[in-house]
């Protein structure tokens, strides 16, 4: 046999010319990387300074166009009487979406740490940018309950149509024909994750039921990089949610070692409220988890979790009592259908009206109480975004239902982790895990039990 002989001077001669073959690209990303975060920390000094013209010079034209005068100071005000005065940025984030570039300034303000998100298009103009929950320097740790030698995880690929969705697939490491969960996020832009703050409760979903042998697929949700594909004007939550959803669930019974007849759906918050229509639509869904879902219509939550929020600082004040009103207000126009004519500018929580109006028609009770499929329902005791309220709304509609269950757990938070006192946000910025028995419970229940 013909010996092969390390020449170890050769080698790092090799290296050595490979590398500074790299550093020309390497020092052009880096180079590229220094000018967007100069140009992301410039807009963000003229925005708090209220130096709108300025601001406006950097915007693309289309961004420009869609934002009315005022508004700029108006949204500077309104984020230093929640965040408190700007401190400074304490650390910087790259990422890409399609040809634009993404820098996330992670600004510490007087109160909390929060994200500002700028999106750079191709000639380096900002084609976005808005506030988001800051990442964490560091995450929570992998729940106790998961054992990484019961699984393996492997990146997919979602083809929802008009875009290419990035998932990952937990998978048990020996068992065939096993059942897998979808997870479906709630609202805003997540990853495969759902990462909030320190925190990954699909992570955690993942792992813990693949240590239990069944499966699990989760994936970004189109909002994260793909914003650009929801109008602002005309799209609904189909739009959103709901047809990726589809388009994951039919990926799912391909996953290889998976039984296609048993494919469940888990939605979280807004996919919870949206299970029941996803089910509806596809029929061969084995069962949905509703977990931490809404059943009534997502309007009326928002003036209580404002008033709550404002409730937790002490006796409101005129100007939060005038912006609650302000808010109900809203609420009424989108209750009473009085949509017509509007922007997204103009509507609650800044969704276009048609979004609106395909929720006004939809009844998440009755169309839950119609479906063939199991259904299972959690609930946090602790969540002041979907109360107890919501969780009554379920068992009141699905009283006759022969396949459904109801968990409640008086120490879950909307994250489905424990704390204890008055629930409050701040809560979510402290490392934690989902909690073990909604793991069991779950598991359980995908058994038949």
């Amino acid at each position: 046999m013909k010996k092969t002989v390390f020449n170890g001077n050769k080698a790092i001669r090799l290296l050595a010319v490979a590398m500074l073959m790299l550093l020309p690209a390497l020092n052009l990303i880096a180079q590229q990387n220094i000018l967007l975060e100069t140009e992301a920390r410039r807009l963000l000094e003229h925005f708090f300074n209220r130096e709108t013209e300025d601001v406006r010079g950097m915007l693309a034209e289309e961004l420009n166009s869609m934002i009315p005068e005022g508004q700029l100071e108006e949204i500077a005000d309104g984020l230093e009487a929640q965040l408190g005065i700007f401190e400074y940025v304490d650390r910087v984030v790259f990422d890409t979406a399609g040809d634009n570039e993404i820098v996330l300034l992670v600004c510490r303000f007087e109160k909390m740490e929060m994200g500002f998100r700028v999106i750079f298009n191709r000639e380096n103009k900002v084609a976005g940018f808005h506030f988001v929950p800051a990442p964490a320097a560091s995450f929570s740790p992998p729940p106790g309950y998961a054992d990484s030698t019961l699984f393996t995880e492997h990146e997919t690929e979602i083809d929802c149509g008009d875009i290419v969705l990035h998932g990952i697939v937990t998978m048990p490491a020996t068992r065939q024909n096993v059942p897998v969960v979808v997870l479906v996020h709630g609202s805003g832009p997540h990853d495969a994750d759902e990462t909030i703050g320190p925190n990954k409760p699909f992570r955690d979903l993942g792992w813990g039921l693949a240590s239990k042998g069944i499966a699990v697929l989760r994936y970004e949700k189109r909002t994260l990089k793909h914003g650009g594909t929801f109008d602002r004007n005309s799209s609904t939550i189909w739009d959103e949610t709901g047809n990726d959803a589809l388009a994951a669930v039919e990926a799912a019974r391909s996953i290889t070692r998976a039984d296609p007849d048993r494919v469940y759906l888990l939605g979280h918050s807004l996919g919870g409220m949206l299970a029941p229509a996803i089910a509806s639509r596809d029929q061969a869904i084995a069962g949905i988890i509703i977990m931490a879902g809404n059943s009534r219509p997502l309007q009326y939550l928002v003036p209580e979790q404002y008033e709550y929020l404002m409730s937790l600082q002490g006796e409101l004040t005129g100007q939060q009592q005038d912006a609650l009103e302000e808010i109900r207000e809203q609420v009424r126009a989108v209750s009473e259908n009085r949509l017509e004519g509007l922007t997204y500018r103009e509507t609650l929580l800044n969704l276009p009206p048609a979004y609106w109006e395909d929720l006004n028609s939809y009844d998440q009770r009755s169309v839950a109480a119609g479906l063939t499929q199991r259904i299972l329902v959690l609930q946090g005791e602790r969540d002041y975004q979907v109360t107890m309220e919501d969780f009554a709304g379920w068992q009141k509609a699905l009283e006759g239902h022969p396949g459904a269950r109801f968990i409640s757990y008086p120490t879950l938070n909307h994250l489905m982790m424990e704390g204890e006192g008055a629930p409050n946000p701040s809560e979510y910025f402290e490392k934690n895990n989902v909690y073990q028995g909604v793991i069991e419970d779950i598991a359980s229940w995908i058994g038949g039990d």
